[in-house]
């Protein structure tokens, strides 16, 4: 899984530097991705479903209230919908173990999953569209 994603992540940034010497349009320099290193995408439907919208996390976040899904490459299943309490599936592409809490502000007292590092998991019953908050630990 880690080789996968290391080789999908060196193809987009060498498709994005051909795609800037070719041209210096910036509609055509734009990539189609939803998730690149550095990130974790959670997504509103699990993997059997595929995908659907994604939100892309860049930080910790206490409070998934306020944040929503967006269309992605795997669909728009979800978009406009809060990520609070609707995300189905998780996309790692940090060096460190990813971890959603059913509770807000990282409490773990109900439940939490961890997702390591470089990881594609769908959620468990205990926080699948129980998501609260989510951070790397």
């Amino acid at each position: 899984m880690r080789i996968r994603k290391l080789i999908a992540a060196t193809a987009v940034a060498g498709g994005a530097l051909t795609a800037g010497l070719v041209t210096a349009s910036p509609a055509s320099a734009a990539i189609n991705y939803d998730c690149a290193t550095g990130e974790v995408c959670l997504y509103y439907n699990s993997s059997s479903y595929g995908y659907g919208a994604v939100y892309v996390q860049y930080d910790r976040i206490p409070n998934y209230q306020g944040y929503f899904f967006s269309q992605g490459r795997n669909g728009s299943s979800g978009a406009g919908v809060e990520v609070k309490n609707h995300a189905a599936a998780v996309d790692s592409w940090i060096g460190s173990t990813f971890r959603v809490y059913y509770n807000s502000n990282y409490n773990c007292s109900v439940a939490c999953q961890d997702i390591p590092a470089y990881a594609t998991r769908d959620l468990n019953s205990s926080v699948k569209n129980n998501n609260a908050s989510g951070r790397n630990i």
